[in-house]
């Protein structure tokens, strides 16, 4: 007598105008915009104390959409996960969509070093690890922030996808209880970990363990693989994408009262957990969704050459300009909207003259963008990236 086999209650068809969900790129650039924003904040220090607190309401949480690109990426890569891929063919077409850019935005960042006459005197050993994108497992600061300081949380995506195959194989044999009960004891652990920095880590290496280190940091990925697994057995079950919005959004807003290692790292993971999978399932079934215009598309796409270059920009920038000087608000404002357009003009080329062509050439097939395959679209979907902090 054979046992039983456990049916998985399958999505139907997607959306035809959806089936490569289109929400999820055009929410990448939100991200990246948060991320921006963050370091513009910091970088462009307001005169007036009042103006200063509400920037800081408004943009100091930024870094948070780390969090979001890292279950972003985990969500991605499930979603389109064939069983029986070659984990060689899978680290192979990861390395040919992180490393290209990458290698070109540290060039840039080297250059406004040079520019700005701040060339660490570590370049050589910053040089290989950030090169490398092995900078994060590294305790020092001057290490994980070196060069082009959002790298660091490239260096944890690129851990992330050296252990996809083997968490991607595992969690496939979940039913849907394992499933909901091991996304909430990740979120849990998201929450926990800075308590267990405080118990067992040394004082000086807390803010390291807590956001930078590649395996606490594998928690939010993780938690992007199970909310996969959930919208794709239709087991998920959350609120719609404007309910999902709303939270993410008051949840963004508050965080600042948050301790800090919780904040930049815990502050919204319940409302990114609701929010994605919210994005997903809108796009799925032909709901509305105002993140799959196509001004909005584009700029999902270009974020990952966003991400890289648009801090080397601000840098740079400020340290031309002059990093004391305190600025009024309206002049605040359209720096930082200058340096924005900057890095997007910077970011367009990147992104179509290296990023691409080297997909191609090195993952052995042409990347589209008009009307890609399912698979292929959530393949290009951005992993990282972030921060950020970058990221």
């Amino acid at each position: 007598m054979t046992p039983p086999v456990r049916k998985e209650a399958v999505l139907p068809e997607p959306h035809p105008a959806a089936r490569r969900l289109p929400s999820l790129t055009g929410l990448r650039f939100a991200a990246a915009l948060l991320v921006f924003a963050v370091h513009a904040y910091s970088m462009i220090p307001l005169a007036d104390p009042q103006q200063k607190r509400i920037a800081q309401v408004l943009c100091d949480p930024g870094d948070l959409g780390v969090s979001f690109f890292f279950v972003l990426s985990g969500f991605v890569l499930t979603w389109s996960a064939r069983p029986g891929q070659q984990a060689r063919r899978f680290w192979r077409g990861r390395v040919a969509r992180v490393y290209p850019a990458h290698l070109v935005a540290l060039g840039f960042a080297v250059v406004g070093l040079a520019v700005t006459d701040r060339i660490p005197p570590i370049i050589n050993e910053l040089l290989v690890s950030t090169g490398l994108l092995v900078q994060s497992w590294d305790t020092r600061d001057i290490v994980y922030l070196g060069l082009n300081p959002v790298t660091w949380s490239l260096s944890c995506e690129m851990a992330f996808y050296l252990c996809f195959p083997l968490l991607y194989a595992g969690l496939r044999r979940l039913g849907t209880g394992g499933l909901r009960f091991l996304l909430i004891a990740l979120v849990a652990a998201v929450w926990l970990m800075p308590t267990l920095a405080d118990a067992v880590v040394a004082a000086e290496h807390r803010r390291w363990f807590v956001y930078i280190f590649p395996l606490t940091r594998m928690l939010e990925f993780a938690v992007g693989i199970v909310l996969a697994r959930l919208v794709a057995t239709g087991a998920w079950r959350g609120p719609g994408l404007p309910l999902a919005m709303l939270i993410f959004a008051g949840n963004y807003l508050i965080v600042d009262w948050l301790p800090a290692p919780t904040r930049d790292t815990a502050g919204t993971i319940v409302a990114t957990t609701l929010l994605i999978p919210a994005a997903a399932l809108a796009d799925l079934h032909g709901r509305r969704s105002m993140w799959r215009g196509r001004v909005v598309q584009h700029l999902g796409e270009v974020s990952y050459a966003f991400f890289l270059i648009h801090l080397v920009v601000v840098v740079t920038a400020m340290e031309l300009i002059g990093r004391d000087r305190m600025w009024s608000l309206p002049a605040a404002l359209g720096l930082a909207a200058l340096l924005l357009l900057v890095s997007y003009g910077l970011a367009v080329p990147l992104h179509r003259w290296v990023e691409l062509p080297a997909m191609r050439l090195l993952a052995g097939r042409r990347p589209t963008r008009a009307h890609p395959r399912p698979q292929q679209a959530a393949a290009a979907q951005r992993e990282p990236v972030p921060t950020a902090d970058p990221r």
